[in-house]
């Protein structure tokens, strides 16, 4: 039987569809633990975008897990439109003059190329998120690390934030567009993680300014890993199913809806969008069941030792030794563009206030493909949208029982589990 598992949650990002990840944090809390009548520790958390927040969150809420699906849900259902998207003729006319190359009239009016004032999400960080937990929870054990990422706009890098006990982190390897930083997280690293282009403005960090996480490392697979993680949850906030298109014949009407739709800026925007905030998580994840199965088929051909002798040899590529990881992870079963147009032509969010963004969001949707809003759907910070998003996290999640069961599972998976994780004295 091994003992203490290392785990690594990591959650990606995708600005208001990040309401699915509190669905998926309040199945594990809230249904999940209660079954098998444990805690379940998150030691390591690794966040981009959305998905810093809320690392952040967890964080500094680790002393008091069975509390934080509710709080996740409590912040995302509470949500309005018009006080996280503040936008107002004063935002418009300053993006124009920043356009036209003129200075902003005061030092403090600058706003690094956003057009929405940020105060909104900035209080809803602030006040949200109990930010000296994060140091005390780290200090009395209930989490081992945070890494928060960042795209740093000078150089285009990704920029890793780690807070750990030690104030150090471990070797990180040599790649130039990947640098890893030790510091103390605060709001304003999540505020720049969570900074999507052109509609909040870049955060200044150290010097730098920074910019959405999502636009190098959407998914932070491998800062959750080089921190240390044995087995790693993974939630991505981008829907893969394939859709089969047929090239002869008659196309469908929803694929002429789409063609129509193809020469309307908000879809052409929608899917720039989606590509900027590029999930690899197939790619990464594939790599991790790749060496899993090269260590799980060495280990059986030439012993126990098989991972230790491959760490060896491969020394001086590598920053950390190789082992086998556990891993699960968590998508939405539904195209989120897609819920996004269908609850935006509902009645119940058209009478749900009558403020700028709101009105921009219904123009937006109105102008889009009939069957996805794509760019809709990282702006709708609404409760009742984040309602039917938190819903979907908890039942795709709930679905997965048999892998969770798996996951934590105390006892080896594989012989290369078995080998590269030994068990702790105390649990022999």
């Amino acid at each position: 039987m091994m003992s203490g598992l290392k785990t690594g949650l990591v959650l990606g990002g995708g600005a208001a569809r990040g309401a699915y990840e509190a669905g998926v944090l309040s199945y594990l809390r809230e249904e999940l633990e209660p079954e098998l009548g444990r805690p379940l520790k998150l030691d390591i958390l690794a966040g981009t975008s959305v998905g810093a927040i809320h690392a952040c969150y967890l964080a500094a809420t680790s002393d008091q897990p069975a509390l934080q699906g509710r709080g996740m849900r409590a912040h995302w259902t509470g949500m309005k439109v018009e006080e996280v998207l503040r936008v107002g003729v004063g935002d418009v006319f300053r993006v124009l003059r920043e356009a036209l190359g003129k200075p902003a009239p005061h030092p403090r009016d600058l706003q690094y190329g956003g057009l929405v004032d940020p105060r909104g999400l900035r209080a809803i960080v602030s006040r949200g998120i109990p930010w000296l937990g994060i140091a005390r929870n780290m200090r009395r054990g209930h989490i081992d690390a945070l890494a928060v990422s960042a795209t740093h706009v000078g150089s285009g890098r990704a920029s890793v934030f780690v807070q750990r006990r030690d104030g150090e982190i471990p070797t990180w390897g040599n790649d130039p567009s990947y640098q890893a930083e030790a510091t103390r997280i605060t709001p304003h690293h999540a505020l720049a993680s969570a900074a999507i282009p052109v509609v909040f403005p870049a955060v200044r960090l150290r010097g730098g300014l920074h910019v959405d996480g999502g636009l190098r490392l959407n998914v932070p697979l491998s800062p959750a890993l080089r921190l240390g993680a044995q087995r790693v949850i993974v939630v991505s906030l981008r829907h893969e199913a394939l859709r089969a298109r047929t090239l002869a014949g008659p196309l469908e009407s929803t694929e002429l809806e789409r063609e129509q739709a193809l020469a309307t800026a908000p879809f052409l925007a929608g899917k720039m969008l989606n590509t900027l905030m590029m999930d690899r998580t197939d790619q990464d994840l594939g790599r991790l069941r790749r060496l899993n199965a090269i260590l799980e088929a060495g280990t059986v051909a030439y012993g126990p030792d098989f991972a230790r002798t491959l760490s060896g040899v491969l020394g001086h590529h590598r920053s950390q030794p190789l082992r086998y990881v556990r891993e699960l992870l968590v998508r939405p079963s539904k195209d989120i563009g897609a819920l996004a147009a269908e609850y935006v032509r509902t009645p119940a969010f058209r009478r749900r206030s009558s403020g700028l963004a709101h009105k921009a969001i219904l123009r937006l949707v109105d102008r889009d493909a009939a069957h996805e809003a794509d760019l809709a759907s990282y702006l709708l910070f609404d409760g009742g949208f984040a309602d039917i998003l938190i819903d979907l996290g908890r039942q795709d999640a709930r679905a997965l029982r048999d892998e969770w069961l798996r996951f934590w599972s105390d006892e080896p998976q594989t012989v290369a589990e078995r080998a590269t994780h030994p068990p702790t004295a105390s649990a022999a």
